[in-house]
Formats: C-alpha cells, sequence, structure tokens
C-alpha cells in the first residue's frame, strides 16, 4: 500500500493496479480498529473508486487528443493547397468562359456565315458553365470540410485541455489527501 502512495494516479493506472489499491484498502478497513483510521481509509477507497471512473478516460481523452492535434498541421496544409489548386482552376475556367462568350459575340456578326461554328461555340460554353458550377460546389464542399476540421481541431484541443485539467486536480487532491494522511 505505501509503495502505491508514492506513485502518481497515471502510474498507477498505467500498471492497472487501481483495482489492487482498492481492495488492500477494503482489506485494511475491515482489519483497522481505530474509527478515524477506518474514516480516512473509507475516505481512500471513495477516492479510488471515483478515480478509477475519470482517470483512465481522462488518459485516452489526452492520447486521442494529442494524435488528432499532431494530424493536424498536415491536414491543413493539404487543404489549403487543395483550396489553392480549386482556386486557379476556377480562375482559369472564368477566364475559359469569358473568352468563349467573346468568341460567340464577334461570330453573330457573320452569323449567317458561320452559324454551325456558333453552335458548336454555345455549346462548349455551356459545358464549361456546368463544369465551372461543378468546381464552385467541390470547392464551398471542401471549404466547408476545413471549417469542420478546424472545428474538431480546436474541439480536440478544448478536450485535451479539460482532460489534462481533471488529471491535475485529481493529483493535487491525490497529493492532499496523501499529506493529510501524513504519507508524504
Amino acid at each position: 500500500m505505501v509503495g502505491f502512495l508514492g506513485m502518481s494516479l497515471e502510474a498507477i493506472c498505467q500498471t492497472k493496479s487501481l483495482d489492487e489499491v482498492e481492495s488492500t484498502s477494503l482489506e485494511v478497513v475491515e482489519h483497522s480498529t481505530g474509527p478515524v483510521e477506518k474514516t480516512i481509509l473509507k475516505a481512500l477507497v471513495s477516492r479510488l473508486v471515483k478515480f478509477k471512473q475519470t482517470i483512465p478516460s481522462s488518459l485516452s481523452t489526452i492520447e486521442t487528443s494529442n494524435v488528432a492535434v499532431s494530424l493536424m498541421p498536415q491536414m491543413t496544409k493539404d487543404m489549403e493547397a487543395q483550396l489553392v489548386e480549386k482556386k486557379r482552376k476556377l480562375s482559369s475556367l472564368e477566364v475559359e468562359v469569358s473568352r468563349v462568350g467573346e468568341e460567340g459575340t464577334k461570330l453573330e456578326a457573320e452569323i449567317h456565315h458561320l452559324s454551325a461554328c456558333k453552335d458548336e461555340l454555345v455549346d462548349k460554353r455551356n459545358s464549361i458553365v456546368v463544369e465551372l458550377g461543378k468546381a464552385n460546389e467541390e470547392a464551398s464542399k471542401e471549404l466547408e470540410d476545413f471549417k469542420k476540421q478546424c472545428h474538431e481541431h480546436k474541439q480536440a484541443i478544448e478536450n485535451r485541455l479539460k482532460a489534462k485539467e481533471r488529471v491535475a486536480q485529481s493529483n493535487a487532491s491525490w497529493e492532499l489527501f496523501k499529506e493529510n494522511l501524513g504519507w508524504q
């Protein structure tokens, strides 16, 4: 028991010893004769039950958040590169639509001689407009995905901070409890 009191809660959890500490504490409660000692040991068991519920999930949240946070810079860089490429493509398509439209206007003056050519260009322009619309939709969706990932990244950071705060509070409580017991 004394060996566990010298360990942090994370270390106890990592060695999967919380159950052992709890059962040892319960045995000591059963064999103790002093009411003050029993009260202190029961408080210890109560805290261990609480720690057993919160510490593993908090440590898991920290680990998961750390993974998410470490992946975000590369994901952000990739998304930014994709957005730049989409913007370039959109600009290129807009220029193409404009150019084709101008050619159509010039050909209208020669409509009797070039009506077949004009129809072809109008069809081409319509196809490009459809492609532009699709590209706009894709860019909008990717922008929304990027915003969502930014929000998830922010949430992961907040979750990690909250989990670290819970672990720090639990450790502080653990240290105070050990100090009150005179084990430190």
